[in-house]
């Protein structure tokens, strides 16, 4: 039997603390995915370039914290309910793809944009990158992504019982917000409410008191016994 140190699922706890905590203050000052007009040009590559370098940073702290949450429960999950894991770890890997572009092409793509003319020519060569050939796919592939794995989540964690029921419940509530339409107002909510959870969840990792666990193993005469480990 393998046994995974308490300090892991701590340190996984406030990577899903410190994730979900920084990606709701990014989405707050996250501005939309090209400039509205020439009078923004004076801040907004520089504010797109450093709020997705904090996404990157954010999603790293999140997958590393994700694999804690599902490790602590791997007792109580059954196999469909690692599915979830699959799905949600694809829709976070597939979502941050579009950060780079930002941060490496935005300062090109924006470089030098002297009349409206030129900024209209750059926002549509940018919104045509995730509309055509595999980066439509592979954008395409986000919806059904964080729809299973939310549903999958949500319901495996429920039934697991390890870990509180509440976070599980708000999982499977907040599939609601799957189905709005992301815009300038409910880009605030949707982006709240699930991080919300996952920071709801690294606080339970990180500050849990866990019980002492019984591992079995052998004596030297081969016979089963009781180890207990804190």
């Amino acid at each position: 039997m393998i046994r995974v140190p308490n300090r892991f699922f701590r340190f996984c706890g406030w990577m899903l603390m410190l994730s979900g905590l920084l990606t709701i203050i990014i989405q707050y000052i996250h501005l939309e995915d090209v400039p509205s007009g020439l009078d923004q040009m004076e801040y907004f590559v520089d504010v797109a370039v450093w709020t997705h370098i904090g996404l990157l940073l954010s999603f790293a702290m999140f997958l590393m914290g994700f694999v804690g949450l599902y490790l602590r429960q791997a007792e109580g999950l059954k196999w469909w309910g690692w599915l979830s894991f699959g799905f949600l770890f694809m829709f976070f890997m597939l979502d941050a793809t579009h950060a780079p572009i930002q941060i490496f092409g935005y300062p090109v793509f924006f470089d030098n944009i002297q009349t409206e003319d030129q900024l209209q020519a750059a926002s549509d060569m940018v919104m045509k990158i995730g509309s055509v050939g595999p980066g439509f796919m592979m954008m395409a592939a986000l919806f059904p992504c964080i729809f299973f794995g939310t549903l999958l989540m949500g319901i495996s964690m429920l039934r697991a019982k390890v870990l509180s029921k509440w976070p599980a419940i708000a999982t499977l509530v907040s599939i609601v917000f799957i189905f709005v339409p992301y815009g300038p107002e409910t880009k605030y909510v949707l982006s709240l409410f699930p991080y919300l959870i996952f920071a709801w969840y690294g606080g339970i990792l990180a500050f849990e008191k866990r019980e002492d666990t019984v591992e079995l193993s052998r004596n030297l005469n081969g016979e089963a016994v009781n180890t207990r480990v804190s």
